[in-house]
């Protein structure tokens, strides 16, 4: 799991997992695997993946081009119901901690740039990709009204 950064005690954020990291994730302790990308991203099933390495899979597929805030509802739901520590995943790493970070602004009731430093302590830079430094300042807009 050397590709993910742990957010905080229980989170791991990283990039599409292999199935080696699958099995260091479940020795280090992580229960359930949330997975962000789009089905038709991968050719191998994420799920089938997940489940032969013995851990628990969600699925919350988000479309970058089509970014929507009950992701983050589902998210949170999904974190309160399933065992941790958690594994969070997309491609890059990017969109889990886009939720991810957007999760713990609701929460904490950040402004839009302690969202992004978050999201930078972890290693993300949410403001080079423009859909989601919209998506984050609209957010965290939203939220205030």
């Amino acid at each position: 799991m050397s590709n993910f950064r742990q957010a905080e005690e229980n989170v791991f954020i990283g990039p599409q997992p292999t199935q080696h990291d699958l099995q260091d994730a479940k020795q280090q302790g992580v229960k359930t695997v949330i997975d962000f990308r789009m089905p038709a991203e991968t050719t191998a099933s994420n799920e089938e993946l997940t489940k032969n390495a013995g851990l628990d899979y969600v699925n919350i597929p988000v479309n970058k081009s089509h970014l929507v805030i009950d992701q983050i509802g589902q998210l949170d739901v999904v974190m309160r119901s399933k065992g941790g520590p958690f594994l969070l995943h997309c491609a890059t790493g990017t969109r889990a901690a886009l939720l991810y970070s957007l999760s713990q602004a609701g929460q904490q009731n950040w402004t839009a740039e302690q969202t992004f430093d978050a999201a930078k302590k972890m290693g993300f830079d949410l403001k080079a990709t423009p859909e989601f430094s919209m998506f984050v300042k609209e957010t965290i807009d939203r939220a205030k009204c």
